[in-house]
Parts: structure tokens; sequence; C-alpha cells
């Protein structure tokens, strides 16, 4: 196990004299997780009306998801200082305001603005990990780190679940746009209700602060750190099986298995419900094991071995098997990131957990942006998305390598 000095920012007095409570800040936290992550999830949820919409291949929806990863990359190499400058909570609105003109450019009538709505919600959804850890690192007991982290991190798979749920049914009623639009006013929402705090969470600001230093600091930090290079690299590998289901499950068991989009997006629900148990059980593992790394290690073989099971997937499979082979599948694929944000935040100096999340956050969507582009290619190279899906095992066994050589770091 790494052993580094634990550290955590003290907060500062506040000048408000009723500074709103912890369940609060986690709350608005976790919401802007969630609704950012339903933003970037629901064109590939409702990828087969999109289909009949621009008459494009249903697999060409993986560019528009790997866009997003690009241009988060850009967020996160040159906005990681924005939150020593401007403070954790003004960095995480702005970035729910870039995902607002995400949504508003994906439902402009032609295929093109599509793909150019990636940018504005990259770059935004970028912004919303590393100024959530920059807050979060203050104000959380160090003893309950990896489980409040993976509760805020659970906002990904619940976004999942919303865009699994709402916008299939949404799509087929009144048309995906509508989808798109609702969740473009609830981050409106959102951002007038995190100015309640803002004074407060972000008393530690520097006005005077460069707006960009050091582009690449928190990457060389991350890089230099045989830990959290290692976490960094195991992150961009496990990301590669999360971005593939996200992204075409429900392609796989409309074109594939037959189903209905609703039916098909039930499974995607259950995937990410499997999500949200996820990122809780191995935030609680890693707390009790008090071993991150053999915490993601479990979870890694879990992965692996599930992901070959969707091999045995054929159409007389009843929805209910489905959903329960990608439950344990979510639980896995989508339930990491919370424990590895907690150790990520742990190992790095305490004026930097930002930088170092930016960082490591860069790794991570480095496997985000060549995953479905490799998982479209597995497809069309396999001509099954079954097999597809059952190559992601290699991927996830490269990063339960990272996690075994890590336990051999001795600090």
């Amino acid at each position: 196990m790494v052993n580094r000095q634990d550290h955590r920012y003290q907060a500062e007095p506040s000048r408000i004299s009723n500074p709103p409570p912890f369940v609060f800040l986690l709350t608005v936290l976790l919401l802007g997780q969630a609704l950012g992550t339903m933003a970037t999830s629901i064109l590939p949820a409702v990828a087969p009306k999109v289909v009949e919409s621009y008459h494009i291949s249903s697999s060409l929806i993986g560019y528009q998801v790997s866009l997003i990863s690009l241009a988060m990359l850009v967020s996160l190499v040159l906005c990681g200082h924005l939150s020593v400058r401007w403070g954790g909570c003004r960095v995480g609105q702005l970035g729910l305001a870039l995902c607002i003109v995400g949504c508003i450019a994906a439902m402009l009538p032609h295929q093109g603005f599509m793909l150019l709505s990636a940018l504005p919600m990259g770059l935004g959804y970028g912004l919303v990990s590393p100024a959530a850890s920059q807050v979060m690192m203050r104000f959380t007991p160090p003893e309950r780190r990896n489980l409040i982290f993976s509760v805020k991190q659970t906002g990904v798979p619940l976004g999942g679940i919303a865009a699994a749920g709402i916008a299939p049914a949404v799509a087929v009623w009144v048309g995906w746009q509508w989808a798109l639009a609702g969740n473009a006013v609830a981050l409106a929402l959102l951002m007038i209700c995190m100015q309640r705090g803002r004074a407060y969470w972000d008393n530690d600001r520097d006005p005077q602060a460069q707006w960009v230093a050091n582009p690449f600091g928190g990457l060389a930090m991350v890089w230099r750190d045989r830990a959290l290079r290692l976490l960094g690299i195991a992150g961009g590998a496990f990301v590669i099986m999360q971005l593939a289901l996200s992204t075409f499950t429900v392609i796989f068991f409309v074109e594939e298995m037959k189903l209905g989009l609703v039916q098909a997006g039930f499974i995607l629900m259950a995937s990410q419900v499997g999500g949200v148990a996820g990122r809780l059980f191995w935030g609680w593992v890693a707390d009790v094991l008090r071993d991150c790394f053999k915490a993601l290690s479990l979870l890694a073989v879990v992965m692996t071995v599930t992901t070959v099971l969707c091999l045995a997937i054929t159409p007389a499979w009843p929805v209910i098997a489905s959903c329960a082979l990608f439950f344990v599948l979510g639980t896995t694929a989508s339930g990491w990131n919370g424990a590895f944000l907690a150790e990520v935040a742990r190992l790095a100096p305490a004026q930097s957990v930002s930088a170092a999340t930016g960082g490591s956050l860069f790794l991570v969507n480095i496997g985000k942006f060549i995953g479905p582009i490799v998982f479209t290619f597995a497809y069309h190279a396999s001509g099954s998305y079954a097999s597809a899906f059952a190559l992601m095992a290699i991927p996830s066994a490269a990063g339960l390598v990272c996690m075994l050589l890590v336990g051999k770091c001795k600090t």
C-alpha cells in the first residue's frame, strides 16, 4: 500500500454568517456531476432516433463522444488553474454553463451542429470534477473521504440513469431534442442554486493568480509520481469499458438483439443503477481495506470476467437477464471513479489537488477519446457488438496490471 502523509485544506473563516451545511455542498456537486453527465449521455441514449433524423450510421455516435473527450482534454490542460483564481464553485458554474451551450447546439437542425456541440459540452464537463475536488477536499473528513467522494461521483451513473430512463421516452413521444432542452433548463437552475454557497466555498480563491499556469503542470506532476501515474493509466483503461457501456448499449440491443428503444433504455438504466451501487460499494471497500489499490484490483477482476460474459448474450435472452448482467458490469465499469478521485486527492500535494485531479483525468480522457473509436473498429472487425464488448476485457485487464504494479510502490 502507498503510504503518504494525509492532508486536507482547512476552510478559512467565512464572511457570511450562515454558511450552507455540508450536505448542501455534497448535493449540488452531485447534481452538477449528474446533469453534466446527462448532457453528454442523451445522444447515445437516443442514437436510433438521431440516426432516423440524420440518416447516419449509428456506430458514428461514438465519434461525437470522442470529440467530447477531446474537448475535455483541452479543458483539463488549460483550465486546471482557474479554480485557484476564481474558486471551485465558480469554475463549476462555468462548466455547467458550457454544457448548456452544448445542449442548445445539439438541438439545432443539422448533423454538423450535433458534432460541434461536443466542443462546449466537453470543455464544460472537463471543468466539473477538478473544481468539485478542489472544494470537497477542503470540507470532507479524511476518514470518510473515499466514501464521500464516491457518493459525489454517483452523479455520473445517476446522470446516465436519467438519460437512459427519460431521453428514450421523450424521444418517442415528442422528439429527442426536447430531452436536451429539459437538461439545459435543469443545469441553469442548478447554477443559480450554487450561488448560495459560493462566497463560503470559494473563500480560498486568489484573484491575483494567473489564468493559466504551466498548462501541463498537473500532468507532469502525475507522471513524475509512480503511484499517480499508474493510477491515471489504470483509469484510462477502465474508462474504455465505461464509455463502451454508456455509448453502445442501446445500439447493441436495438440493432443486434432486436429490442425496442425503451426496452434497450431499461438495460442501459440497469447498468447505470449498477454504477451508483458500485461507486458506493467500492468506495466503502476502499475505506474498509484502507487500500484503494486493493479495492480497484478486485474491481478490475470482476470487470474483466463480466465483460467476457457479453459473448453469451443472444436475442433469446430475457430482458431481465440482460439487465442483471449489465447491472453487474455497471458496478465495475462505472464504479471505480469515486475511489480513484479520492486517492488522487490524497496523494496530491496539499495546494495542488485540482491540478493533480486534472492531470489524472487527462490520462483518463485519453481513454475516453480512443475508447469509442477502438470499440467502433472492434465492431467493424468482428461484425458483432457482443464480440466488441467482450474485447473490452483487454483494457480492463490492463488496468488490473497497473493496480498490481502500484502495490509495489513504497514511499
